[in-house]
């Protein structure tokens, strides 16, 4: 994979956290954007090394799958970011702890382990996606935190959208390329 197609892959994955940062940033006001980042970010990193951990314990035989494997999981990632992003949102509630932004950071991290392992069967070097997404979620989170109060749930959903979209096309083309239908 492609130096370019990791960063379209980890960008995609952190729109859900940018979707996140901008609710967190709407409830929490500015003085709360350094927590909010350093959490998200956090939580990002730390789940997709534990995934990448996972996947460089696989057996080579399984390594052999990954193509069908990581394909399969970015597109139902992708299908699941496209759900959420129909469903109605909840309205922010006012102010957030570190609790409650931890507990958000989880839920939205867990997808980061499933490309972690993606990472780890692909070769990719383990402090290079650690970097990746960590300067990609930590810039994402700081300009949805930063200007989660002056943007409204349409764009939320707007992110959430083209994240998922984005994860289901990297999908398509790896079980594409699986099938050697295409070669990039």
């Amino acid at each position: 994979m492609h130096i370019l197609e990791q960063l379209l892959l980890v960008f995609g994955l952190s729109m859900d956290g940018f979707a996140a940062s901008v609710c967190m940033g709407m409830a929490a006001g500015p003085r709360r954007i350094g927590p909010i980042v350093a959490i998200m970010s956090g939580f990002h990193v730390g789940m997709l090394l534990l995934g990448y951990a996972v996947g460089a314990g696989l057996p080579d035989s399984l390594a052999a799958m990954y193509p069908w494997v990581a394909g399969l999981l970015l597109a139902a990632m992708g299908v699941r970011m496209l759900r959420q992003a129909r469903q109605p949102e909840e309205a922010p509630q006012g102010g957030q702890t570190a609790g409650s932004i931890a507990a958000l950071s989880l839920a939205t991290s867990i997808d980061a382990m499933t490309v972690g392992v993606a990472f780890a069967m692909m070769e990719v070097p383990a402090p290079r996606a650690g970097a990746m997404v960590a300067v990609v979620m930590g810039c994402l989170s700081t300009a949805g935190a930063s200007f989660g109060s002056r943007v409204g749930q349409n764009r939320r959903r707007a992110a959430r959208t083209a994240g998922g979209a984005i994860l289901c096309l990297l999908g398509l083309k790896m079980l594409l390329e699986a099938l050697d239908l295409i070669s990039f």
